[in-house]
């Protein structure tokens, strides 16, 4: 019996030490003021485009600055706050516009080198 308690005590330590060992494994959450350091943020396209027509946020249509990659396969914001979807106007080299949406979540900062 009592090398059961002993057992059952180094087991609950040890699942204790697992779980704060994967707590300091997750990644850590930017705040709003990390994000803001961050002066482009960009996100893929499906196909290369000529231009861009516009790009606004989805919810409150509020207008952004961007502009194509020089491949036409990216679009470049400058002034994302990454508080939502957004929207863009885009023509494609076969003439074709498109309203291209993507949300939060697909639009990455751009790293400066």
């Amino acid at each position: 019996m009592k090398n059961l308690m002993m057992t059952l005590a180094v087991l609950l330590l040890a699942v204790v030490a697992l779980q704060a060992q994967s707590q300091d494994d997750q990644p850590k959450r930017l705040t709003d003021e990390e994000i803001q350091e961050f002066k482009f943020y960009q996100f893929y396209l499906d196909q290369p485009a000529l231009s861009i027509e516009s790009i606004k946020y989805a919810k409150d249509e509020k207008p952004l600055e961007g502009q194509l990659s020089k491949d036409g396969k990216r679009v470049v914001i400058e002034g994302y706050t990454k508080r939502g979807r957004i929207t863009a106007t885009v023509k494609y080299k076969d003439g074709t516009t498109e309203e291209v949406s993507r949300s939060s979540c697909v639009i990455d900062p751009v790293i400066p080198l």
